[in-house]
């Protein structure tokens, strides 16, 4: 718990404590064409923008079970934002680190995961296209939009890593001595990688080069379930420096993470060194899950 006088804070910060601490979005996918190859079909519904509906498909048994036929297995859940399968990229921005934006810039620190199955969507939600850019470049580009409304002396910089195999690697400097990495915490810094490569930036368009770079050097391998599966856990992390008139300095951090999928080997039929992989994957993910 954090005790905070109130009575000391400007409104626009009041604001900001008042926001809610986590935001759960749930976005839907559409079927992949090796599921329409399948003739599979959808089983999941949205409902009112805040509510998922899971239809138990009831062909378990290769057909109709009669004896369930008075009974159902059919779920729904709640989020703070259900996206539909006809839901731009820009709108699941809009959705999610959209309202972030603005604290960071004041000085809080802010985090954005992907998390899923493995195949669920989660690389080009996070990352997208050229042509159907994703949360992390349309929250950067949100960003320094933010950062030149402000007119305040802001310097950003950015790291991108990877954890593979619970090892992690400088994704902007993949050199040998950057594959095996420390996890440190200070009363100044935070929580920061201990060795990889800190970079300046002043544009969306510097930091979309520097992540084109470093995903080059991305662990990615094709799977039963994903043709391009991402095999390592990808964190780009934005610190934003804020150097006020009176010295003082105001320091935010945003964190975009693009987490590799959870994953049944019976599902991927993984053997040898991708069996280890997703070994790893589902265990980080457990502890991930245990923190929260």
């Amino acid at each position: 718990a954090r005790c905070v006088d109130l009575s000391a804070c400007p409104l626009e910060r009041l604001n900001l404590l008042s926001m809610p601490n986590i935001r759960v979005t749930v976005r839907v996918r559409p079927l992949s064409d090796r599921e329409i190859a399948r003739d599979s079909h959808p089983c999941i519904k949205v409902q009112e923008g805040t509510q998922i509906n899971v239809v138990d498909p009831d062909d378990k048994m290769g057909g109709l079970d009669y004896l369930r036929l008075d009974k159902h297995r059919d779920k729904a859940y709640a989020f703070d934002c259900a996206l539909d399968t006809d839901i731009s990229q820009q709108q699941v921005y809009e959705c999610t680190t959209k309202d972030a934006i603005r604290g960071v810039v004041k000085g809080t620190n802010a985090c954005c995961f992907a998390y899923g199955a493995t195949g669920s969507g989660k690389t080009y939600t996070m990352t997208g296209t050229t042509n159907a850019p994703g949360v992390i470049p349309l929250t950067v580009e949100g960003l320094f939009q933010e950062i030149e409304a402000s007119g305040q002396n802001i310097t950003t910089t950015m790291q991108y890593v990877e954890i593979y195999n619970e090892v992690v690697k400088d994704l902007l400097d993949p050199a040998p001595k950057m594959t095996n990495l420390d996890v440190r915490e200070n009363p100044r810094q935070g929580t920061f990688v201990a060795g990889a490569a800190t970079l300046q930036v002043r544009s969306r368009a510097a930091v979309e080069d520097l992540l084109a770079q470093g995903n080059m050097y991305r662990t990615t391998s094709a799977t039963l379930c994903n043709e391009v599966s991402s095999r390592s856990h990808a964190v780009l992390q934005l610190q934003l420096e804020t150097h006020q008139e009176d010295g003082a300095k105001a320091i935010g951090k945003l964190a975009l993470i693009d987490l590799a999928g959870s994953e049944r080997a019976t599902k991927t039929e993984n053997r040898g060194e991708r069996l280890n992989e997703g070994a790893n994957i589902n265990r980080s993910l457990l502890a991930l899950a245990n923190c929260i």
